[in-house]
């Protein structure tokens, strides 16, 4: 058996690097590493099997325990806001005055939107500025803005 096992390392480290090459995360990178080793050390002739897999579940662990705080480090995600949340945060013009029951209309860059005011009973009045704190359904919540004009 002994004299096989290079091909199980060989196979174990391709799989192991397609993996990852295919995912979004790093996640089998420790594992590839430690069938190089193991493949390595298969190569050397009368090593028992066992030894090699030992050696691969070892050397897997380390590089996983070791070098994992690193890449997660350099692999932060962005989260990006896309579509109609990437409007929370944004100032606009009211160009219909808003209320609780009745929703207006604001001016967002070149594009007039639905709104509802964030607090019950609050009323924005017409060219008064908003910021949007949310979007719900097909509306954005706003609130006005105090003491800006645009």
């Amino acid at each position: 058996m002994e004299e096989y096992m290079w091909i199980v390392w060989l196979s174990l480290f391709v799989v192991m690097m397609g993996i990852e090459a295919i995912g979004p995360a790093v996640v089998s990178v420790w594992f590839a590493f430690g069938a190089l080793v193991s493949l390595i050390l298969s190569l050397i002739p009368n090593v028992p099997w066992w030894v090699e897999v030992i050696v691969f579940v070892v050397v897997s662990v380390a590089t996983l325990l070791a070098l994992r705080p690193f890449v997660k480090r350099f692999t932060k995600r962005n989260d990006y806001k896309s579509n109609v949340d990437a409007f929370v945060g944004k100032k606009g013009r009211v160009i219909e005055d808003i209320e609780t029951l009745n929703p207006g209309a604001v001016k967002i860059g070149d594009v007039s939107w639905t709104a509802v005011p964030v607090n019950e009973n609050e009323k924005i009045l017409e060219n008064e500025v908003i910021e949007v704190v949310a979007v719900n359904g097909n509306k954005l919540v706003v609130k006005k803005v105090e003491g800006k004009t645009k």
